[in-house]
């Protein structure tokens, strides 16, 4: 390929997965931690009255251990004698954790239509080189957002779509480069003496 029609795709292939990332970065911002959680870990007593090894094991009350158990973080309190006191179960990890994979769900079913809408214009592109930018811009696009997801989906969600996505990559090399078989009226047609090499054969 011409140096310049390679740093084309090059470029396009790269900056095609930038632009659609940072611009749904900028209209359709992700969560953040602090959103969710803001807790304040509370001060121990400076002068415990008695000595803390007798505090009793609050890791294992029922409660505790059932907060943990629903991916909540125990917060405690200290009492006057420096001992911790269980105080509520904090869910704001798990809800930050929710809302991020909401996020990636909906990050890849907006971003993985549109990979595909470029990778069809890549297709049907009347200059080549530029609709293989296009191709490979969509096929990054497709894979970042499937990235972004992957994590969240079930193990059957997970093969369907690497599936999905597999059929896609078949289809796209049968319908831009082709089987890599000559079809019949081209094999024929090749065959065939043009009318010049007929003429030449008759004045022999």
């Amino acid at each position: 390929m011409d140096p310049k029609r390679f740093a084309m795709v090059f470029g396009m292939l790269v900056l095609l997965p930038l632009f659609f990332g940072l611009f749904f970065d900028a209209v359709y911002e992700s969560p953040e931690y602090d959103d969710f959680c803001n807790y304040t870990y509370p001060m121990a007593p400076a002068k415990p009255l008695v000595n803390r090894e007798n505090c009793a094991d609050v890791y294992n009350k029922p409660e505790v251990q059932a907060c943990s158990r629903e991916d909540g973080e125990p917060r405690f309190e200290y009492d006057e004698s420096g001992c911790e006191v269980y105080s509520y179960c904090d869910y704001c990890s798990k809800d930050y954790k929710d809302a991020q994979a909401r996020y990636n769900r909906n990050l890849f079913f907006i971003l993985a239509p549109l990979g595909l809408i470029v990778i069809i214009i890549g297709i049907y592109f009347w200059i080549d080189y530029m609709g293989a930018g296009f191709m490979f811009g969509g096929l990054i696009t497709l894979f970042y957002a499937t990235v972004r997801y992957f994590s969240d989906m079930s193990k059957l969600l997970r093969a369907i779509v690497i599936l999905i996505e597999l059929l896609i990559i078949i289809w796209l090399g049968i319908k831009k480069i082709g089987t890599g078989k000559e079809s019949p009226d081209v094999v024929i047609a090749s065959a065939k003496p043009s009318r010049k090499t007929r003429k030449a054969k008759r004045r022999r």
